[in-house]
């Protein structure tokens, strides 16, 4: 059983959002900066949904040269590699309405490049990647800490990568099969964008002695999507398919925000720009124009946020509170 006893365990949740994952690594840059500790020695547990889920992969896994990407590396990753992941062309606007908008071939080739053939078995903290599996039909949590009991649990951190990027419409599902598993996986952020409240259950159920949790939710920037009632009143299927999942999202995500601000014994920080100002809330926009302005958000956000983001720094300081054996073995 962890040692928990005497600290505080923290934990970071990382949403999804595409592209947007610019604003998350431009905070969690500033952030850690701050604290003067990489993430996986100031998290006791990292959890993360589709970009956000890469970049808890990124930064809790040694699959950067046998140490983790900062998050300086991770807007790196971004701003090279947008274009890739996201290859728009002529017949993308066709494609999209029988199939896929893109082909996995870019998304898998940056995240092959990127986390190389390491396993998850080599995870730095305890990591919490969402997934949902279509032929279960029920939710999918890849647990790194889950491993040392079943060797089942471990996978190629490219793949677990691919699975919670997975956005339905966006890219196909991913395969994935062992001996004991048979999965069809898309983007966890199906049913938790916000994987905060889910990363505070697994914490509790990782650390039950503890008594005092601190969660940080880094998210990628509040979609100011307006549905007036004159428009949405007489829609149909086809109207409603390129607008539900958005609503579903953002609606589960300030869901989650508002619990975790009522929790005993939890400390809850959220740290995101309540509007995107004139960066695109579409999570493809790769043009360099918008990359520039999702970067330009964050550190605006930064900026006029002094006294949240230092009290979340404040609350990271003394890094971790508990202490899982067999992790990063």
């Amino acid at each position: 059983m962890p040692d928990s006893t005497g600290k505080s365990i923290k934990i970071l949740s990382i949403d999804g959002g595409g592209i947007r994952g610019i604003i998350s690594a431009v905070i969690l840059r500033e952030l850690l900066q701050r604290v003067g500790r990489p993430a996986h020695e100031t998290f006791d547990l990292i959890a993360g949904t589709s970009t956000g889920g890469i970049i808890a992969l990124a930064l809790g896994t040694p699959a950067n040269q046998g140490a983790p990407y900062s998050p300086a590396e991770l807007l790196q990753l971004y701003f090279e590699n947008g274009r890739t992941i996201f290859d728009k062309n002529l017949l993308t606007l066709l494609r999209q309405v029988i199939f896929p908008k893109y082909s996995p071939r870019g998304l898998e080739g940056v995240l092959a490049r990127f986390f190389g053939t390491i396993l998850f078995q080599r995870a730095l903290t305890p990591l919490l990647i969402s997934s949902y599996d279509l032929q279960a039909q029920i939710p999918y949590f890849f647990k790194s800490h889950r491993i040392h009991a079943d060797k089942n649990f471990d996978w190629k951190v490219a793949d677990i990568a691919r699975a919670t990027s997975a956005a339905p419409t966006y890219f196909p599902p991913l395969h994935l099969e062992n001996a004991s598993e048979n999965l069809a996986l898309v983007d966890g952020g199906v049913y938790v964008n916000n994987p905060a409240m889910a990363a505070y259950a697994e914490a509790r159920a990782l650390y039950p002695t503890a008594t005092q949790f601190v969660v940080t939710a880094v998210g990628t920037g509040n979609r100011q999507d307006h549905i007036l009632f004159q428009k949405a009143k007489s829609w149909g299927l086809i109207c409603w398919a390129t607008k539900i999942i958005p609503v579903f999202m953002d609606s589960v995500s300030e869901a989650v925000d508002y619990e975790l601000g009522h929790l005993p014994g939890c400390t809850f920080f959220r740290l995101q720009p309540p509007d995107l100002g004139k960066a695109s809330n579409q999570m493809d926009d790769v043009e360099l124009e918008n990359l520039n302005a999702l970067q330009e958000v964050a550190e605006e956000y930064l900026a006029l946020n002094p006294q949240l983001v230092s009290s979340a720094v404040n609350s990271l300081v003394g890094g971790r509170g508990g202490n899982m054996p067999g992790i990063g073995r």
